[in-house]
């Protein structure tokens, strides 16, 4: 059985600054500062076909070794990013990331497709709770999250 977790997130700042922001892997670092580290992962800017193998440590003890990640599509225009992502205990990791003007600020909207057999309703809750971690960590105005199945 497959979830949908989808986060909506405003920002106060412009789309394609937020974006740009978005696609950098030093970003994502800061963003997940304390609760994982990603041993393998690039240095700079996501580019469409970009693959890579990370190992994930979670509170500096859990650590989660192959999560490969394929980004499929970048559409910088479009302000979405697409990527593939699996490891040994989760089949299917869709995110679709994209960031869209909204008044004076701005909408990041996540939505990652999770399949991880017996595990995917707790890992699409692990998900949510990280994702919004993210968006708390970045100073997102507001945040609303919902789980369902696919």
């Amino acid at each position: 059985m497959a979830y949908e977790v989808t986060i909506e997130a405003r920002y106060p700042r412009d789309a394609d600054t937020v974006f740009a922001e978005a696609l950098n892997f030093a970003e994502l670092r800061e963003a997940m500062r304390g609760l994982a580290r990603y041993d393998g992962l690039p240095d700079g800017v996501a580019y469409e076909g970009q693959s890579c193998t990370v190992d994930v440590t979670l509170f500096g003890i859990l650590r989660n070794p192959g999560h490969h990640m394929h980004v499929e599509r970048l559409d910088r225009a479009a302000r979405i990013l697409q990527s593939r992502e699996h490891n040994p205990s989760v089949r299917r990791w869709d995110h679709t990331l994209s960031v869209q003007p909204e008044g004076t600020g701005c909408l990041w909207t996540d939505r990652v497709v999770i399949d991880a057999d017996r595990l995917a309703w707790g890992t699409a809750r692990f998900a949510r709770f990280v994702y919004t971690r993210r968006h708390r960590h970045r100073g997102a105005l507001s945040i609303a999250r919902t789980i369902r199945r696919v």
